[in-house]
């Protein structure tokens, strides 16, 4: 099992939570103040790099399920999955975009996309 830090689409209430159904959900979380948040139009994206907490959910997904989440992700060539540290402590999976394609992004400073 993986754990699986999700800050957009993949959140309870959003168009893409139905992915995560059969995982457990475990709660919401931050991250370490370490990350951007952007405006992507329809979806937030996550820049690896600032210092912004980013609100979202942790899940413990499967194998298959991270791998499903690969494909929809674009992992790697769009988003790149990395392990985070998260304020409790913990690591996690995190979608993550590549900083230096994002001049003058549309920040997100509240860390938390709704």
């Amino acid at each position: 099992m993986n754990n699986l830090f999700v800050y957009g689409t993949l959140k309870k209430g959003f168009s893409r939570n139905t992915i995560l159904k059969d995982s457990l959900f475990i709660g919401e979380v931050m991250t370490k103040p370490l990350f951007t948040l952007i405006d992507l139009t329809y979806y937030p994206g996550v820049l690896e790099c600032g210092n912004t907490s980013i609100h979202g959910e942790l899940y413990e997904v499967s194998d298959e399920t991270l791998q499903y989440c690969d494909v929809i992700e674009g992992h790697p060539n769009f988003y790149k999955r990395i392990e985070i540290e998260l304020n409790n402590n913990a690591t996690a999976w995190c979608y993550v975009l590549d900083h230096a394609k994002y001049e003058n992004p549309l920040v997100i400073s509240s860390g938390k996309w709704d």
